[in-house]
Formats: C-alpha cells, structure tokens, sequence
C-alpha cells in the first residue's frame, strides 16, 4: 500500500482513493492525522472538548488479557516493546456541547514516557505525538458513508497512527454531513437567534457572533440610493413623456 502522504521538496501529496461523494472539506477532515481536534476547532471557531465515554486498560500475558488498575507504577515503568499495555477506548469530541465525531480506538503502549502521557497525564490520542515529539506516521485504511433511520447520512473512516512508542488503530464517525455543510447553523440547530433592543432602532443583532452574516440590515442611505438607481429615472422618464404628449 502506498503511504498516505508523500513528500519531495517541492511537493505535499494526500494518496488515497476517495469516494466521489466526499466534499473537499469532509478531506481535510478525513486527511487529518492526529489533529483532528484542531482542524474541529478551525472549522467552527470554538475550542474542541473531548469527553471519554469508556476506557479498558489491560496487559496480555501466556494466561490471556489481565485488567490494569490505575495507578500502577511498577507496571508503567516496565512498558515496554516486549512487554506492552494495551487500551480499548472510546471518546466523543464536543463542540458547544453537541457531538461533533466519536472515536473508539484500540491503542497500544510500548514505553514508560508513553505510558505516563496516556495513562496518567491523560493527554488525548491526538496529542500524543506532538508530546513525544514525533510525527506519526498514518496510514488511512476505509472511508464510508452510513444512513440511519431517520435518513441522517453519517460520515465515518477507519485509519493507523503509530510511532514507536505508541500506536493506536481508530474509528472515527462525523454524525452527519450536514455538519461540514452548514458549519456553526448545524452546531446551533440550523437556527439564527436574534436579539431585538430598543436602542436599535429597529436593527436586529446576533447573539452569535459568527452567525454575522444574519444582522446585516439597511441603511437610510442604502434607501436613498435604491431610490436614486431604480426609481428616480423612470419618474423622469414618465414627467418628460407625459409633457411631451401634451404638446401635441
């Protein structure tokens, strides 16, 4: 498989083969490795919040899986390559309270330092890379559309982050695509709230303030030159008309 991305000097490559349904910005979404969070924030101008919804640590012996009780520090300092600890976990990523992507991940830790950022630091997967100082290497595996009973269509893909000290397979899904469309009118229900003061005079203002584009209104002098464009030449029109019919 070839990787995700390529580099020369000279040039940025994203290699995948997309669906044709998926929308530029739903690409930089997907494209995203271990920002995502960030990319999140960008797009709808408000901090990202992670939520953990549940998480399940444990090491794998010649007995099978045992349950990791935190704190355990004796077993922390012995992570090693030979001799990880694992984690199954699942996280929602909030905007403004709603749900902007869910992500289960199963995650894999191979040092101490990896080990203390995650397990005890609490540092998000996304997070991680950037605290030890290594890029991660990604690999993008599926993307996918799902429509559920309401006729939501949803957004989902599955993909690799690793470096050697921490790896972590995770499935990511938008909960509609609605969401990349509409930006902040999704996160707010697709609803503008208006505020009316009396000091306006009649000028309506948005208690969001990215929600701008809604508390434009006109002028007096906006009239005035409506009135001056459109109306003023047709009155004229009809005053020399009318008294030029009368001459005859």
């Amino acid at each position: 498989m070839a990787p995700f991305f390529t580099f020369t000097p000279n040039q940025t490559s994203v290699n995948f083969a997309w669906p044709p349904e998926v929308t530029g910005i739903e690409r930089i979404a997907l494209s995203a490795h271990g920002d995502l969070q960030r990319i999140l924030s960008a797009f709808f101008a408000r901090p990202i919040n992670i939520a953990t919804v549940y998480t399940h640590t444990f090491t794998e012996g010649v007995e099978g899986k045992k349950s990791l009780s935190l704190p355990e520090d004796d077993r922390i300092e012995s992570t090693s390559t030979s001799s990880p600890i694992y984690q199954a976990r699942q996280v929602e990523l909030r905007c403004s309270d709603k749900v902007v992507c869910t992500a289960t991940s199963s995650i894999v830790i191979r040092s101490p330092k990896a080990a203390r950022l995650f397990l005890e630091d609490k540092f998000a997967v996304g997070q991680m890379f950037s605290k030890l100082g290594k890029p991660a290497d990604a690999e993008l595996l599926e993307v996918g559309f799902d429509t559920d009973e309401e006729g939501t269509q949803n957004l989902w893909r599955k993909y690799l982050l690793h470096v050697d000290e921490f790896a972590c397979e995770i499935l990511e899904v938008f909960p509609s695509r609605e969401m990349f469309r509409q930006g902040v009118c999704w996160l707010l229900d697709e609803k503008a709230v208006l505020e009316q003061t009396p000091s306006s005079a009649g000028v309506s203002r948005v208690s969001d303030p990215h929600i701008h584009q809604f508390s434009l209104t006109l002028k007096p002098a906006d009239v005035v030159s409506c009135f001056l464009i459109y109306s003023l030449p047709l009155l004229v029109y009809l005053f020399v008309t009318r008294h030029a019919s009368s001459l005859f």
